[in-house]
């Protein structure tokens, strides 16, 4: 896994306070392979079922202060599916090869 534990404790304590204590993260894609560089920061969010806008809005506010504290990072937020809808392709890529952060 290529993130420090200073940057995985970031990510979670921001996911806290933006999405709340109970969501976990898990890093999938290429940050998962220590032989590669670079890269994004794949992370799947699960937890936090909310309306599409308020989704995208607490998305934003994740990315914003992930990025106040760890400085430029290219970061993606996947969250996972509600009850009853189906998993997307990145949502069941997500839930097949994520590692809890």
């Amino acid at each position: 896994m290529r993130l420090t534990p200073r940057e995985i404790e970031v990510l979670k304590e921001v996911a806290a306070e933006v999405f709340g204590p109970q969501v976990r993260l898990f890093l999938f894609g290429s940050r998962l392979d220590d032989a590669r560089r670079g890269g994004d920061v794949d992370l799947y969010v699960t937890g936090f079922v909310r309306p599409l806008a308020e989704q995208l809005d607490a998305k934003l506010q994740f990315l914003v202060k992930a990025k106040e504290r760890l400085g430029e990072q290219r970061i993606d937020v996947v969250f996972a599916a509600g009850s009853g809808e189906s998993l997307t392709p990145i949502q069941q890529m997500a839930e097949k090869t994520g590692v809890p952060l």
